[in-house]
């Protein structure tokens, strides 16, 4: 049944309509009169609504699924609430990476660039040694071949002068033919210094 509140108003036009009908002098029953009104039409259908509503709990049901929807709502706000904020961490988390990254690559090319440097700095170094070796090396061979060649060319030398000075030459030509000759080389040797 419908509360008392809500037949109040309809009662009260049904009692109104019954006091101008017995104003005009019809003669019809209460019965006949309500019958003949609208109002006791709706009066009759809202009480038969509202006991069919009490009945099948009908407006506990919609307030149960208002309740329903509106828990439903909240839990879709909390979950994009939470899924902003997974969001703004995702975003947070990308942009930190990408400093990471840019960082990172950073590091590699100063590295890069340092290791390039003491590589080329290693090869100077050790081309330089190996130029500076080579240059001993040739100094020496000639250092030694001149000294081979004037072994030899002394060596020849004394032998034919020997040959030729032995039966040509008297001690004291001897003496003087070596000397020139020492004198001759000695000057040949610092030719060859300078």
């Amino acid at each position: 049944m419908l509360p008392l509140s809500e037949s109040i108003p309809f009662l009260r036009q049904a009692s109104v309509f019954l006091l101008q009908a017995e104003g005009h002098g019809h003669s019809m029953t209460l019965m006949q009169q309500l019958e003949h009104s609208n109002v006791f039409n709706v009066a009759l259908v809202v009480l038969i609504l509202g006991f069919l509503a009490k009945k099948f709990n009908l407006l506990g049901g919609i307030e149960a699924q208002r309740k329903q929807l509106a828990s439903g709502i909240e839990a879709v706000e909390l979950q994009k609430k939470q899924a902003l904020q997974q969001l703004e961490e995702a975003q947070r988390k990308t942009a930190n990476l990408t400093a990471e990254v840019d960082e990172i690559l950073n590091n590699a090319r100063q590295s890069a660039e340092a290791l390039s440097k003491q590589i080329l700095n290693d090869a100077r170094s050790e081309s330089d040694k190996i130029i500076e070796n080579a240059k001993r090396r040739v100094e020496l061979e000639q250092r030694s071949a001149i000294k081979d060649l004037e072994r030899r060319l002394l060596s020849d030398a004394l032998s034919d002068a020997r040959v030729a000075l032995a039966g040509d030459l008297n001690a004291a030509d001897q003496k003087r033919s070596i000397e020139t000759f020492l004198d001759e080389l000695s000057q040949l040797k610092e030719g060859h210094r300078s």
